[in-house]
């Protein structure tokens, strides 16, 4: 590399010449650069135009929201701006501007935004026009209400683990915005129905809300906190024996078989409290129960909440009338 670069300066150091040709090409670039871009550039660019506002609740219309904006600078300052020229939309603040929002429709005149409009494009102490000359700016009041939030997603766990209660929505109801007649359209917001899989320890998921709303109806909060309540759970099976509860008097019926085989899912935490002796099995007897099968449904009760049946085997019963 060294001696590549002292083959170069000794090349230089030869040609002379060159050297003086090599300088009279930047100063006159230079020059050509000073005149192009020293003198004074007229741009038209279109631009759309949107309004908003911080303090008031207003949905803004207009039917001249495109604007052609003219700027007057020089070539250096036009391309320093190079970005303002991609720009597609122009924000106007109606806070800053002399409104009276209790008419519902005003011509605003062009020179009011010419402020806002340099603000947005970066351009400072240059001159502009804009037109047309009047922009007709129309509005609606936002009215607003809460509605109820529903869950639609779905919490998969890996094993062993499971759902030690229902998923708990910790933000019951969303305020939405928008014109009277057509917030009074929605009466809820669903969330998306997103799966969650492989859970394995309690915690908080932000779920996105489904904001397919009407035209013009708003909601600010875009997704909801569900808190989860994951636990380690273990199965174990119960032999319960089956109970005849009769609504007439049917004194010789037996069930076969006698016992069934109840499978359940418990929390690790609560397997202690299990008391499988508290736990009843029963079928319902009576003419109508008979008449339609010649089994009957074995039901359960005093299973506590904690306590998740998987199974009972069998689900149904087979009976013998005896005289």
């Amino acid at each position: 590399m060294k001696k590549f670069f002292k083959q170069v300066v000794s090349f230089f150091q030869k040609h002379r010449q060159i050297n003086s040709l090599i300088i009279c090409l930047c100063i006159s670039f230079f020059l050509w650069l000073f005149v192009t871009y020293g003198r004074d550039y007229q741009h038209s660019i279109s631009y759309t135009l949107k309004f908003t506002d911080n303090e008031h609740k207003v949905e803004y219309f207009t039917q001249d929201s495109v604007i052609t904006v003219g700027v007057k600078t020089n070539g250096f300052e036009f391309l320093a701006k190079s970005s303002a020229r991609n720009k597609k939309n122009i924000v106007i603040d109606v806070d800053k501007l002399n409104i009276n929002l209790s008419k519902g429709n005003a011509a605003v005149p062009s020179s009011q935004l010419k402020t806002q409009i340099m603000q947005n494009l970066g351009y400072r102490g240059v001159d502009i026009t804009v037109s047309p000359a009047t922009i007709n700016l129309s509005w609606n009041k936002l009215y607003s209400k809460r509605v109820k939030v529903i869950n639609t997603c779905e919490f998969k766990f890996e094993r062993p683990y499971g759902n030690y209660s229902e998923p708990e929505l910790m933000t019951q109801d969303v305020v939405i915005e928008g014109a009277k007649s057509e917030i009074s359209k929605v009466n809820s917001i669903k969330t998306k129905p997103i799966v969650y899989n492989n859970i394995n320890k309690s915690g908080i998921f932000l779920v996105p809300l489904d904001l397919d709303l009407p035209s013009g109806v708003t909601c600010r909060m875009k997704s909801v906190p569900i808190r989860i309540y994951a636990e380690k759970y273990t199965e174990n099976v119960a032999m319960l024996p089956v109970k005849v509860l009769r609504y007439e008097d049917y004194r010789n019926i037996k069930v076969l078989p006698k016992q069934v085989k109840v499978r359940y899912r418990v929390a690790v935490k609560d397997f202690a409290k299990v008391n499988e002796k508290e736990f009843n099995a029963f079928v319902l007897c009576s003419d109508d129960a008979m008449a339609k099968s010649d089994k009957l449904k074995v039901n359960l009760s005093n299973i506590p909440d904690y306590v998740k049946v998987v199974s009972i085997y069998p689900q149904k019963v087979e009976y013998i009338l005896f005289k």
